[in-house]
């Protein structure tokens, strides 16, 4: 009888224990659902290491804010990489660095930015507000003491050895310096190549040039921006072109500013200044000429980690210095690590009238060369 009872009231034990009235019933469930903690995510209300940007599906990155330009916002995450973010996406930006705004109406601004979805304010101002609906760009402020400068350097070698050798290499490096309202670029590319001859044995060089590019940028508006100036520097003793200098002035358009997709185009005169190599007896060894430059950049994202780039600008110069000068790269770059980028491309240069040199010798009309690289990105 003690056994039966015994067993009795272990039974009501349990049946009180994991009846739905219970206590211990309702920590394992809510209205038939399973009790879920918290997620673990202590991010602090003023940003304090790094900047922060909130979707509006309620995904939360933390890293870089790189800047804002045709609504598309730029971050660096080291978990994600550089990723590209639509404003009309966003819910909220916190920045821990110090960044530069420009509004609709001209008016620039700097703080740390607290972004909501319709207001622009600022955490350590916070008497400063904007209406979002305003907002033109977002770039790093000369204030915040951190460098406005990022680029990539990429290298390209081939070399051949046996029967005969042969050596190539191209260098390429280029430079971007964003502020809220303007943008300064910096490029450079540098080709050699040599071979051995057959019968001393001795290198000869086949190939040799560099062209190094600079131009400044003021956005006048959302599309429009104005090139001052542009710079270009350029020595090719191949084509008898010992160097040439063109400087000018352009207005540019920006048509597409998407996350994944960039076009733009730009024109103006400018005036280039050549120097000859060699000339025949009597022949002038240097020409300036007036020039007109035409000239676009395009650039898209085939995949995540394939982007296809398109350049190409052409200058009609004097008879003198080549009538019509053409300079076109285009290829893809194929992210393999975060900062790290293999190029396949190529580059196309022709002159519609080359000039020839004490000789007579008249260079061949269009270069063409393909590039296999690494690239890095800083």
């Amino acid at each position: 009888m003690n056994a039966l009872a015994t067993l009795l009231g272990t039974l009501l034990i349990i049946f009180a224990l994991y009846s739905p009235s219970s206590n211990a019933f309702q920590e394992q469930t809510t209205d038939n659902k399973p009790a879920v903690p918290d997620w673990p995510i202590d991010v602090p209300a003023i940003p304090q290491k790094w900047d922060w940007i909130l979707l509006k599906k309620g995904e939360l990155l933390g890293g870089e804010l790189i800047s804002m330009y045709q609504d598309t916002v730029e971050f660096d995450s080291d978990e994600v990489g550089l990723v590209n973010i639509k404003m009309k996406d966003i819910a909220q930006i916190r920045t821990n660095s110090v960044m530069s705004i420009r509004m609709d109406d001209g008016l620039i601004a700097h703080g740390q930015l607290l972004i909501t979805e319709d207001k622009i304010k600022f955490i350590n101002q916070p008497d400063v507000s904007f209406p979002r609906i305003m907002l033109l760009s977002i770039a790093p402020s000369e204030k915040s003491g951190d460098s406005l400068w990022d680029g990539d350097i990429s290298i390209g070698m081939n070399f051949k050895s046996g029967n005969s050798e042969r050596f190539d290499y191209t260098a390429q490096a280029s430079a971007t310096r964003l502020t809220s309202i303007t943008r300064t670029l910096l490029a450079y590319t540098g080709i050699f190549s040599e071979v051995e001859d057959p019968d001393t044995g001795s290198n000869v060089k086949t190939e040799e040039n560099h062209r190094f590019n600079a131009s400044f940028d003021w956005f006048y508006s959302r599309r429009f921006f104005f090139r001052l100036p542009s710079f270009e520097y350029y020595t090719d003793e191949f084509k008898n072109i010992e160097y040439q200098v063109t400087t000018g002035v352009a207005a540019g358009y920006i048509l597409y500013d998407e996350a994944d997709f960039k076009w733009d185009i730009y024109a103006g005169p400018s005036i280039q200044y050549t120097r000859f190599n060699k000339v025949d007896e009597g022949e002038k060894d240097d020409d300036t000429s007036p020039v007109i430059l035409l000239g676009t950049m395009y650039e898209r994202d085939l995949t995540d980690d394939i982007e296809y780039v398109f350049i190409y600008s052409a200058k009609f110069v004097s008879e003198e210095s080549g009538k019509v000068i053409h300079h076109l790269e285009t290829g893809i770059e194929i992210e393999v690590l975060s900062d790290f980028d293999i190029d396949l491309k190529a580059i196309v240069d022709h002159v519609d009238q080359p000039i020839p040199d004490e000789d007579g010798n008249i260079p061949e009309q269009t270069d063409i060369l393909f590039i296999v690289g690494l690239s890095y990105d800083f």
